[in-house]
């Protein structure tokens, strides 16, 4: 579905969040869904963070212990559920 490749001058706020995964850091992802305002930006950063979590779900794991009632950190992982299920 997604690529995962982000031009960081297009669109830096997702080109971070893509990069802090790969780190296994959680707070990059949960500003690139803060930043996003409308439904449209907030499914594209969505399912492109979902997909990022098959591939390495580590730093998922890490925000959603970290902040259990976050519902950007769950809707990411209900995004990657239903993506695996596919």
């Amino acid at each position: 579905m997604h690529d995962l490749q982000i031009d960081p001058e297009q669109d830096p706020v997702l080109a971070r969040a893509l990069f802090g995964t790969m780190r296994d850091e959680w707070r990059p992802a949960a500003d690139a869904m803060k930043s996003a305002r409308e439904w449209e930006r907030r499914a594209y950063i969505t399912l492109t963070l979902a997909a990022a979590a098959r591939r390495r779900v580590e730093w998922l794991k890490r925000w959603l212990r970290a902040r259990p009632d976050d519902r950007d950190a769950v809707a990411v992982h209900h995004a990657m559920e239903s993506l695996t299920e596919n």
